[in-house]
């Protein structure tokens, strides 16, 4: 009984020594916290999708019936680019962070039909030709500031959450330009329609990171962010009619062009507020070397801007043409290739 009760003993005072210890370790002051540094580099292979990209409009009797087909723009698959730093533990187990996204979508698109009709809408009405070309472009950039901290939700030591907020910055640029020829004309008639419209805003941000570590070297990801921002846009409409003359001199072809009226109508929003939405999934595999860690990762992403500021929009009215401020959803998905490291 008395070796029972010196081993009970024993075991109490060894308790009281490692609750002691991490109690005292608890209670360190944060400055004798050692931060690691995280760098990174994402290869966005991304396409936009983006509603009312249509710019030409063709018309064919089948019989009785008229059929009118309406011609889209098509984006395809483009590359962008994200880099990141991150430093973890910067002060007292919240991290900070910097990520840029940047990427440059564009397209284009013609149609060369009898009687084609300029589907978008402009200043000056409607028009038609036997030629419409179209392009459109889109300079896409993002900042983050971030400030986060490890949430202890759950038992299992695989699995990791992380609560962040912060600032997110947004910067947009789109250019469309679009001409409507009449080729079967001497000299030939031409009306360019340009647009140019850009937008930036700032405001606050939260989300949530989550990773699963499975096979020891292998993560499961994913991250939710939110954000609401406050900013300005600015555009500006410009209408060219030009006419183009073809003479052949000695053998070379010589295109002369005149360049008649110019129209320009600039518009500007000094108050633009949307809400927008980031979805994050992939798998990672980490090795460390040289007390460096290394990361690979693949993964999917969405990005979606709520209502967010575009092209003005004009409306026939009374016999006249009113503009006014234009929203639409601007989104965007595909897949990321990155590789980081920790050190």
């Amino acid at each position: 009984m008395r070796y029972l009760k010196s081993k009970f003993a024993l075991i109490v005072l060894c308790f009281a020594g490692v609750t002691s210890a991490s109690y005292a370790g608890y209670c360190d002051p944060c400055d004798e916290c050692v931060p690691d540094i995280e760098v990174g580099i994402d290869f966005l292979f991304w396409t936009p999708c983006i509603k009312d990209q249509h710019f030409a409009l063709t018309s064919d009797s089948e019989g009785e019936v008229t059929v009118t087909d309406t011609h889209y723009l098509c984006n395809d698959w483009e590359s962008g680019t994200r880099v990141y730093a991150k430093l973890w533990n910067w002060f007292c187990g919240f991290n900070g962070a910097l990520v840029y996204d940047y990427i440059n979508p564009k397209t284009d698109g013609e149609v060369e039909f009898d009687g084609v009709v300029f589907s978008v809408a402009q200043p000056q009405g409607s028009t038609s030709g036997n030629n419409v070309t179209a392009k459109w472009e889109m300079e896409y950039q993002t900042l983050d500031a971030l400030l986060s901290c490890s949430i202890e939700a759950a038992q299992n030591r695989c699995l990791s959450i992380e609560a962040f907020t912060g600032l997110t910055w947004i910067d947009v640029a789109q250019k469309a330009d679009y001409t409507v020829a009449s080729t079967e004309e001497v000299p030939v008639p031409k009306q360019h329609y340009n647009r140019q419209h850009d937008f930036w805003a700032v405001g606050p941000c939260f989300g949530i990171n989550t990773s699963l570590t499975f096979c020891d070297c292998f993560n499961l990801f994913g991250s939710i962010k939110t954000s609401f921002v406050v900013g300005e846009s600015r555009g500006d409409d410009v209408i060219t009619n030009t006419t183009e003359t073809t003479t052949e001199n000695n053998g070379q072809t010589e295109v002369k062009v005149e360049v008649g009226d110019i129209y320009s109508y600039p518009g500007n929003n000094k108050c633009v507020c949307f809400p927008g939405l980031h979805l994050t999934a992939g798998i990672e595999y980490e090795l460390c070397f040289c007390d460096t860690t290394f990361a690979l990762g693949l993964g999917w992403e969405y990005v979606q801007w709520i209502n967010a500021p575009t092209f003005f929009s004009y409306e026939q009215n009374d016999g006249g043409v009113r503009s006014s401020p234009a929203t639409k959803d601007l989104s965007m998905q595909g897949i990321f290739v990155g590789i980081s490291s920790t050190f």
